[in-house]
């Protein structure tokens, strides 16, 4: 393990030095966990700068009690397993988010979880926020890394302590994606109901906004999310660093040409995602294409409602599932409205399935048109449509896609990803 040495010594609000340590020690946070948290986890640990990491639950997978657990609660736990870090560094809030599980499709679960009430995803992550906020009082850390909807009250004590604070950005900013989604419901009546955010809290809205004010540094995954932040943060203090790619898997020998195309859509069944473009791509084609849909409905939508009875329609799957599922597609489908990077669509490319994306999708930065796929105009049901029966009619066009993709995934890794992040971590604790 690399030891880091810090820079300088830090300057708390009231100007007073604090003390000079050895080794860079950051206090890392995330309620839940997901690819490039584990990441960022794995990238500080392996260069010994993590002191901390704060989630709301970790699982040990070999934990006695994984043989008596149902299926389906092992299957959530597996989701909450985080071996990127020793466990000794580990701190777990784990209360309110097991509540908003255990509530999932029970009668109380509007009850207790619905909107910004305490079990909520918002409660739970102002919750989670408040602790690690305590914890730094009696902390000694060099620098806090934290994400969106849950770094306000951490980066408040951190600024009264002198202590670096950084922030993970995985979206555009508030402002722009309410704007662009309330002419959305505007523009497409039929769908608003399955319309994200736009119930948010004024209250919400600001708590990220002095997030980002708080901030020292905004790490964003894609040009798209620093484009939404213009006039908000100083170009300055944004980094890009682009999320990394899986290992290329070998993908089943070519198929017959004359089966139908097989498309697939894998995320939140909502229209930010734009799915409703999507179902009206497929129902203009004259030729058949075989749908299948990974993500869970957000609201009842008679469209969509429709759509998950004709598709093969899957609410949830494990992730391992979800690759399987990408290796037996022809093309992923992600026409979002806005999306911050979509890591589906680098784990497509490594399964060598072409995609068809929009330029809001922050992973179009990797996406060369015609080459690994297709970018298209947002809010275009006839240019997906054009794409699909593109692909559907020139076979040995979707092999060469097929071969780009993945070559495009193995530029394109987490490995480089770490890289980045600690190089950034390191340089903003030495300011």
């Amino acid at each position: 393990m690399n030891t880091v040495h810090s820079c300088s010594s830090s300057v708390d609000e009231s100007g007073t030095a604090l003390q000079k340590r050895e080794r860079m020690a950051v206090l890392m946070s995330h309620p839940t966990g997901n690819q490039n948290v584990r990441n960022a986890l794995r990238a500080l640990s392996e260069r010994g700068m993590l002191a901390e990491f704060w989630t709301a639950f970790a699982w040990n997978p070999r934990s006695a009690w994984n043989k008596w657990l149902p299926e389906t609660i092992r299957r959530q736990c597996a989701r909450r397993v985080f071996e990127e870090a020793p466990r000794e560094l580990m701190h777990c809030v784990p209360m309110r988010e097991l509540i908003r599980l255990a509530a999932r499709s029970t009668p109380v679960e509007d009850l207790l979880c619905s909107h910004e009430r305490p079990c909520s995803v918002i409660g739970v992550y102002r919750h989670f926020d408040a602790r690690v906020a305590r914890r730094l009082r009696k902390s000694q850390v060099d620098a806090v890394y934290a994400y969106e909807g849950g770094a306000l009250q951490t980066f408040r004590e951190a600024r009264r302590r002198g202590i670096t604070t950084i922030y993970d950005l995985a979206s555009g900013h508030w402002y722009w994606e309410r704007n662009l989604l309330r002419e959305e419901a505007l523009r497409r009546p039929n769908l608003a109901s399955i319309i994200p955010k736009l119930t948010d809290s004024e209250r919400h809205m600001r708590e990220k906004d002095e997030e980002l004010a708080r901030a020292d540094v905004v790490i964003v995954a894609s040009t798209h999310v620093r484009r939404t932040l213009s006039g908000v943060v100083d170009p300055e203090r944004i980094k890009v660093v682009p999320y990394g790619a899986p290992t290329v898997r070998v993908r089943p020998k070519a198929r017959d040409g004359r089966e139908p195309l097989k498309v697939l859509f894998a995320g939140a069944l909502h229209q930010r995602k734009g799915i409703g473009y999507l179902l009206e791509a497929v129902s203009m084609l004259r030729q058949d294409v075989e749908l299948t849909l990974i993500g869970q409905r957000i609201a009842s939508n008679a469209i969509v409602d429709a759509a998950c009875q004709r598709a093969r329609w899957f609410p949830t799957l494990p992730h391992d599932q979800v690759l399987q599922v990408m290796l037996q597609s022809d093309v992923l489908v992600l026409p979002s409205l806005s999306e911050g990077f979509g890591l589906v669509v680098t784990e497509a490319l490594a399964c060598g399935v072409p995609v068809i994306i929009t330029a809001n999708v922050g992973a179009s930065g990797l996406v060369s048109d015609g080459r690994e796929g297709y970018v298209v105009p947002v809010q275009s049901a006839d240019s997906i449509a054009h794409r699909l029966s593109v692909l559907d009619g020139d076979r040995d066009l979707l092999a060469a896609m097929s071969e780009n993709a993945q070559k495009t995934a193995a530029r394109h890794t987490w490995q480089a990803y770490r890289q980045s992040i600690s190089e950034i971590v390191e340089a903003a604790s030495c300011r």
